[in-house]
This record gives structure tokens, C-alpha cells and sequence, in this order.
């Protein structure tokens, strides 16, 4: 019996949908100001109209925040805040080097992973991560951990580390307390994980964290303004390349420079771009940048920031795009782009940077219903 179930017995006689009229409800006994106040009702209005599984979710947001002393069955039930996740996803499989890790939100606010090994060919196919209201997904890598940053349903950010080393994920956390945000990026180097996001003022925000044990640095603002989506990537000189479109749609860029420990200022990014959704990676000194344009196509252009040059805009096609994610291989210098179309379906094109040629648009991983995609590569 979980521990759950242990809480569960002691509290309601393990009945997951039991309604006394005493003012709790379900197994766990919830009382409905809780409920609402960690939303739960984006499974249902009360407690025992929802399942075991989905009352146990809400329970651990609840454990995480408030701890085990919600429940006077906590001690009797060995209950602790030990961070575990009840529902873990299959554990990652142990990464070729060539691997990409691919995330997808669902229509229903649900996240989905699956790995592309692009050395032998295939895809590992689709694992459900256990959650639910999730508005947006970014990812970063620190060695062989694969990063997962998402916005939940209350417009902070939260974390799930995948240990391509181990096989192991870690439970769903807050990596620090974080304003609320409407868009967020991960870009790391080395073993730090430099996060931008946009507040819900339109404004964008920066936390950087080391990983191990360097913990996270705090919330800092670098202004902006009316900003809609984000992107960022990490060049080898590490300095940090953060990418917005603003209200009207216009490309915007703004700069951090770790080695020198300042932040430069906005200006109008790779000769100027408007569009719907950016994403970036790079590739030692050179940042491969990809907008949806407002026609619903695919642009590209290369940022060569040892010579401070850009290569121009080319249209890649693709038909009424609505989000992008992309990510590059260390090894290969291949970029993968991810995007998702007007009917929601996930599709793939590659940049081959070796031969300078592209391929054609295809479903990846045997395809997807999607609104929402973010990609990384391990060490």
C-alpha cells in the first residue's frame, strides 16, 4: 500500500470518493477552499468527484507547499515532504550522445517526452510526465540531466530533472520562488542554467542557477517592453543570447555577458524580424535563430558573434506554424526544429550545418497533438 493509500485509509476508509457532509471531501479529505486554492478544479469542482490519482496530485502540491501536517493521519501514515513523485515517468534510457530529448504539451495542459536517437534512427516513443495545466515548456542540460522548466497553471515556474546518467527523474519542484510569468527559456553552460521569462507585466526577468550544489540566484528584471515570447541560447564565449517578440511582433535581442558579469541593452535583433514565436540554439560561437513569420512559414538566419554578422532571412516553408522549439547537437552541429501546426500536429526539419543543406518537413517520433514543444541534447 503507498503512502497514500496509508493516508487515504486512515482519513476516509480509503474511499476516494466518499461526501459525509461534514465539509471534507474524497480520500484525503479535502475541504474545498484548499482544493480550489491549489486547482483542483481543473479535474473537477470537488475533491471525491475527481480520481485517486488526481486527488493524490493535488495532494502533493499541497505537501510540497504546506507539508504533512495538513493531514492528522500524516505521522500515523509515515507521510513526509520527501519530494518523491507518486506517478514518475519512465526512467530515462541512457543517452547516445546523438539523442535528443523531446517534450510536448498537449492540448489538455498534459507533457509527454520521448527520445530521438538521430545515430541509429529512431524514436523511443511517447512517456505521459504526470501533470496537468501546464501552460508553457522549456528545457536546458547540465552534463547528462535534462532540465524541464514549466509554467504551471498559477503562472510559476517549476522543475523536473531527468538524469540521462542514472535513469532516474526527479518529483516536480519549485527550482526558487518566481514572479508570475506568461513565457519562459532555459539555456545552460557548463553546469548552469541561465532561465528568462517574461512577467505577467510584460517585462522580461533572468535567475541563473548552478547545478550542483550552487543553488539559484535570485529574480533580476532587464526591462523590455509588452514582450509575448522568448528564447535564448548560450554561445561559447558564455554570454547569453535572449531573443523576444514584442506587442508588434517585432524581433528584439538583449544580451548577457557572463564572463564579464554585465547585461547589455535591447535593440532590434538580427537586422530586424517580425513574426509570431522564436527559438534559438548554438553552436560554438554561432547562434542558429528560427521565427515563425507572420505568414505562418519558417524563417532562418545565422548569428556569427565571433564576427558580429548575420546571414539573412530564408524562408524554410511550413504551413500556418504556431510554435517553435529547436536544439542542436554538440556533436553534429545539426539543428532540429520542432514547430507546431495549424492543426496542432508536431513537425520536424533539420539544418545540416556540415553539408549546408536542409531536409524536408516530417512528423517526428510518429507525430503528436501539440501546442507547445521544447528539445535538448545531454552530454
Amino acid at each position: 500500500m503507498s503512502t497514500w493509500e496509508k493516508v487515504a485509509q486512515c482519513e476516509s476508509g480509503g474511499n476516494w470518493s466518499i461526501n459525509t457532509g461534514n465539509g471534507y471531501y474524497g480520500g484525503l479529505q479535502f475541504a474545498e477552499s484548499t482544493w480550489l486554492a491549489y486547482h483542483g478544479d481543473i479535474y473537477a469542482q470537488y475533491p471525491h468527484q475527481a480520481t485517486e490519482k488526481q486527488q493524490i496530485l493535488i495532494a502533493e502540491a499541497v505537501l510540497r507547499s504546506a507539508g504533512p501536517g495538513q493531514w492528522g493521519c500524516s505521522a500515523r501514515a509515515g507521510l513526509t515532504n520527501d519530494h518523491i513523485d507518486p506517478y514518475p515517468a519512465p526512467g530515462p534510457v541512457p543517452a547516445a550522445g546523438n539523442t535528443v530529448h523531446l517534450v510536448d504539451l498537449t492540448p489538455d495542459g498534459g507533457l509527454h517526452n520521448t527520445e530521438g536517437n538521430y545515430s541509429a534512427g529512431g524514436w523511443s516513443g511517447w512517456s505521459d510526465m504526470g501533470t496537468s495545466g501546464i501552460k508553457q515548456v522549456t528545457s536546458a542540460s547540465t552534463g547528462s540531466i535534462n532540465r524541464i522548466f514549466a509554467i504551471g497553471s498559477d503562472n510559476h515556474v517549476y522543475e523536473k530533472d531527468g538524469n540521462y546518467g542514472t535513469g532516474q527523474w526527479s518529483g516536480w519542484f519549485q527550482p526558487e520562488s518566481s514572479p508570475t510569468v506568461t513565457a519562459i527559456s532555459a539555456s545552460s553552460f557548463g553546469n548552469t542554467v541561465h532561465l528568462t521569462a517574461i512577467g505577467t507585466d510584460g517585462q522580461l526577468y533572468n535567475s541563473d542557477g548552478a547545478y550542483p550544489n550552487g543553488g539559484w540566484n535570485g529574480w533580476t528584471g532587464h526591462g523590455g517592453a509588452n514582450l509575448k515570447r522568448v528564447a535564448s541560447a548560450s554561445t561559447a564565449d558564455n554570454v547569453n543570447h535572449v531573443f523576444a517578440i514584442d506587442s508588434s511582433n517585432r524581433l528584439q535581442e538583449i544580451d548577457a555577458n557572463y564572463a564579464a558579469g554585465s547585461w547589455g541593452s535591447w535593440g532590434v535583433a538580427a537586422g530586424g524580424f517580425t513574426g509570431q514565436d522564436v527559438t534559438a540554439s548554438a553552436f560554438g560561437g554561432t547562434v542558429h535563430l528560427d521565427a515563425i513569420g507572420m505568414d505562418g512559414n519558417l524563417y532562418n538566419t545565422e548569428g556569427n558573434y565571433d564576427s558580429w554578422s548575420w546571414s539573412g532571412w530564408s524562408n524554410m516553408g511550413g504551413t500556418n506554424l504556431k510554435r517553435v522549439a529547436s536544439a542542436t547537437s554538440s556533436l553534429t552541429d545539426v539543428n532540429h526544429i520542432f514547430a507546431i501546426n495549424g492543426n496542432n500536429r508536431l513537425v520536424e526539419i533539420d539544418a545540416d550545418y556540415n553539408t549546408g543543406s536542409w531536409n524536408t518537413w516530417a512528423e517526428p517520433a510518429g507525430g503528436a497533438d501539440s501546442i507547445g514543444v521544447t528539445a535538448a541534447f545531454t552530454n
